[in-house]
């Protein structure tokens, strides 16, 4: 009996995951209803853009599309390509672009231009000492958090479960606070921290399903020093 519930289980993750999976060709759908989400992510660490669309039915929520003539999407004059495994459409770009105009072209001949957009982040090179079990601040640099941006750093050390992350989305923002809770779960030593901002964008053009537009800047990891 327990083998029997175990199997049923798993072919029931097993659908649950084949069906979350499942997209849909855009072509075939009312034109009208799709939703698309346009994200521009910069990485510090290897100094590459990554502009990306991804496209579902009805809403966010709804079923994944993939694109099939005559839709098509490009990001400042470049075509993006599908990225099967992870469900969206990519076109990486050398260096830190800070603003980028994406145009989507559905089944109707209707095209949808929407600019995206990338606010700078940093950390000094020589961060404080965090005490371990101490709330500590955390100053950046760059503008202040505006309505709709947020920001969160990401500090790991070198030991498991010693990784611990800390968001902050308060206007005028330009340092954030880890609590106590959190560094007394970091380890004494060396470890690493990076910040990641996000910038919410209004869409201009959209379908009457919507659309969202974001900017992501990934610092390169520094290291930080934890003490008891």
């Amino acid at each position: 009996m327990k083998k029997i519930v175990l199997i049923s289980i798993v072919l029931a993750a097993a659908l649950f995951v084949f069906s979350s999976c499942e997209r849909e060709n855009s072509s075939d759908v009312n034109q009208d209803r799709i939703f698309v989400i346009y994200e521009m992510v910069y990485h510090q660490s290897t100094d590459i853009t990554y502009a990306r669309a991804s496209f579902f039915f009805g809403g966010v929520t709804g079923t994944k599309l993939e694109l099939s003539d005559p839709n098509k999407i490009i990001c400042n004059d470049k075509i993006l390509s599908l990225k099967s495994a992870l469900a969206y459409y990519e076109k990486e770009f050398e260096g830190f672009i800070d603003t980028a105009n994406y145009k989507f072209t559905d089944a109707d001949g209707n095209s949808f231009v929407n600019e995206v957009y990338i606010k700078e982040i940093g950390l000094s090179e020589n961060p404080d000492t965090i005490i371990k079990g101490n709330s500590f601040t955390l100053n950046f640099n760059g503008e202040p958090l505006a309505q709709g941006e947020s920001v969160y750093v990401c500090i790991d050390g070198l030991l498991e479960n010693d990784k611990i992350s800390v968001y902050q989305n308060t206007s005028g923002a330009t340092s954030i606070i880890i609590p106590a809770n959190q560094t007394s779960k970091l380890s004494v030593g060396t470890n690493t921290v990076y910040l990641r901002r996000k910038t919410e964008i209004t869409p201009q053009e959209t379908s009457s399903a919507g659309a969202s537009c974001s900017g992501i800047y990934q610092t390169k990891e520094i290291n930080i020093e934890v003490v008891e």
